[in-house]
């Protein structure tokens, strides 16, 4: 009962009875620090066998209240008690049974043996331990320390990230991602656990960061980001989704997964700024084939703002291909959704005056002219267009006068007809 000679008493007891006869013994003692005593003996002194591991790690947890006392056995002979993986998920399991968050986090953080992680079922303890410490941040810590010292297969790193994501606080999550040493994105499944940890976030600041973080670390592939550009869709942040779209210096939209996936985001947005902000970024950023030009676009039709909408597609008057008529064809899409005449007649003219206007480009103008109802508007543009080196072309001029017939106003009328007489 006070401990006297526990060491010398364990032995006999030991030589005498085996492991049931110490557990016996220390069932009717009352006192943890006296417990703890002949356990220790116990582990030191005897060369146990896997049975009889079993039996010493259960009945710690078993016999002792004091999380304290279980915890420095623990903590002390985890070599012991990792041995080989029947003990060492045993030994994690009863970990788990301790009812304080720094000891189980102490004990796991103290582990300088490598664990077989290839092991499902070592694998599925060690985790299970990990999640039902409710406190984040000794979690969070656990994590981290697991990630940088153990050696994780596959599978235990999907598991990894499935306990990451299982974590209450979006902080400490967020932390966990973002201080990774060993990710592999390269690795399908280690990816899709990773972008389901993003998308278990509730917080657009820590899943936008932590999506930045990922564009500015990792060389990552299709397969990446077309997940990435999954996970940004699903923010409710126009301004996170912007700011980690804008963080993406090298995209290859000639992947029609990612140009799908990339436009799919944008038109997700439900602010015209931010929306606006990242098509002009794509502009400057990114090359754009066929299929990314009708994709831009088709978004920048949706824009519900005006001046947003004019202010994209001015931009793309510098870019975009004037020799492809199916991109010139998606340009004026775009222009016919303006219900505002003034930036209706504002992009016409700018289109004018571009340094690739072309015929084609002549005829769609004046297509596109006929939609305006402010005669001011189309009376300008057509001003603009015979000073062209197109209204020669017989087509062109043809157009030009039928289109000129459309206004009401009779002054614009001969304005718009005698530049031609001139």
């Amino acid at each position: 009962m006070t401990g006297i000679d526990a060491e010398g008493r364990t032995k006999r007891i030991y030589s005498k009875k085996g492991v049931d006869g110490v557990l016996e013994e220390i069932n009717i003692i009352s006192s943890n620090s006296v417990m703890a005593m002949y356990f220790d003996a116990l582990l030191k002194n005897t060369n146990l066998n896997t049975d009889e591991l079993l039996s010493v790690c259960s009945g710690i947890s078993k016999e002792m209240s004091s999380n304290t006392q279980r915890g420095k056995l623990y903590r002390g002979h985890s070599d012991l008690f990792l041995k080989d993986n029947i003990t060492a998920a045993n030994y994690f399991d009863n970990i788990s049974k301790l009812s304080s968050n720094t000891e189980r986090g102490s004990i796991l953080t103290h582990i300088t043996k490598i664990i077989d992680f290839n092991d499902p079922s070592v694998t599925e303890a060690y985790f299970a331990c990990i999640d039902k410490i409710s406190s984040n941040t000794e979690s969070g810590r656990t994590l981290r320390y697991t990630e940088r010292t153990q050696e994780l297969s596959t599978q235990a790193y999907v598991r990894f990230l499935t306990s990451t994501k299982k974590l209450s606080s979006n902080t400490e999550t967020g932390s966990v991602l973002r201080s990774l040493y060993y990710l592999d994105m390269g690795n399908p499944d280690i990816g899709t656990a990773y972008f389901n940890a993003i998308d278990g976030l509730t917080s657009n600041t820590e899943a936008g960061s932590t999506m930045r973080y990922l564009i500015k670390n990792y060389d990552l592939n299709e397969d990446n980001y077309v997940r990435l550009l999954g996970s940004i869709k699903k923010l409710t942040s126009n301004t996170e989704m912007g700011s980690t779209m804008k963080s993406i210096d090298v995209l290859n939209l000639e992947s029609p997964r990612i140009n799908e996936a990339y436009f799919l985001a944008i038109n997700s947005m439900t602010s015209n700024t931010e929306a606006g902000s990242v098509l002009r970024y794509t502009l400057k950023n990114h090359q754009l084939n066929n299929g990314s030009w009708a994709g831009f676009f088709s978004v920048t039709g949706r824009l519900t703002s005006n001046s947003t909408m004019g202010s994209v597609l001015s931009d793309a008057i510098d870019h975009m291909p004037f020799d492809d008529e199916t991109i010139i064809d998606a340009f004026f899409l775009a222009i016919s959704t303006f219900t505002s005449n003034t930036e209706h007649g504002r992009i016409l003219r700018e289109t004018i005056s571009g340094p690739a206007f072309n015929k084609y480009t002549a005829y769609k103008v004046l297509e596109s002219a006929s939609e305006l109802t402010s005669n001011t508007e189309l009376g300008s543009v057509l001003d603009r267009l015979s000073d062209t080196e197109f209204i020669k072309d017989p087509t062109i001029k043809k157009l030009y006068m039928n289109t000129a017939k459309t206004l009401t106003s009779d002054s614009e009328y001969r304005r718009v007809v005698d530049k031609l007489i001139d």
